[in-house]
């Protein structure tokens, strides 16, 4: 088997391993044994399962980048609430998708190792920083409200990953539903007026989830 593609089956089988076992009750000769391949063969591509569980986190980092397009303004170009979705889509379909990297992120236990504890973290802080590039962009567009957009940001994180996980537990497939309450829930919480009276103007996206709110 080609380096490239053994190397991707040995991270594919950990993934598994890892979301059923938990990172701290894994260990190598569990992740060797599922992907079927020798000791030695394991260390050519990884010195110890901390390596390789790195290896996902940066898997997710990239792949979620490069889901998150830059917002464009234009008469040519899309409304900017419609390329906002488009990227809810393209990340929660990726997240959603990769349930047992999904499983990995939310259930991890910390307090046994201070240095995987640190590079989770530092995995969070960097998709908040993503999220912060976002909202400082939308208040250089005028989209955005101004507010601290580092506070701001966690607090989406924070919400994206409950939501997530909820809908991770109940394996439900219907991602639209939760791309347009996030984005109801960001554009109130975030968006100048003069959007929000776009946003009306194009069809009130509200009422598909007054059930869900409650009265006002």
């Amino acid at each position: 088997m080609e380096r490239n593609a053994r190397r991707a089956q040995v991270l594919r089988h950990a993934k598994r391993i890892f979301a059923r076992k938990g990172y701290h009750r894994t260990n190598v000769a569990d992740i060797i044994a599922r992907a079927r391949i020798a000791r030695g063969t394991f260390y050519l591509y990884f010195q110890n399962k901390k390596d390789l569980f790195e290896e996902l986190l940066e898997q997710v980092v990239t792949e979620l980048t490069r889901r998150i397009e830059r917002l464009r303004v234009g008469p040519a170009e899309p409304d900017p609430v419609q390329q906002l979705r488009a990227n809810l889509n393209r990340v929660l379909s990726y997240v959603l998708a990769e349930r047992e990297l999904t499983d990995i992120l939310l259930n991890h236990s910390t307090g046994f190792d201070r240095e995987l504890d640190e590079k989770i973290q530092d995995f969070y802080d960097r998709i908040a920083a993503l999220i912060k590039r976002s909202l400082d962009l939308g208040i250089e567009m005028n989209l955005v409200r101004s507010s601290d957009t580092q506070v701001v940001a966690y607090c989406i994180l924070g919400g994206i990953k409950e939501a997530i996980a909820v809908l991770s537990r109940s394996r439900q497939k219907d991602i639209s539903a939760l791309v347009e309450q996030i984005l109801d829930f960001g554009l109130r919480g975030v968006a100048r007026p003069e959007l929000l009276e776009a946003v009306r103007a194009m069809g009130d996206t509200s009422s598909k989830f007054a059930s869900f709110l409650g009265p006002n």
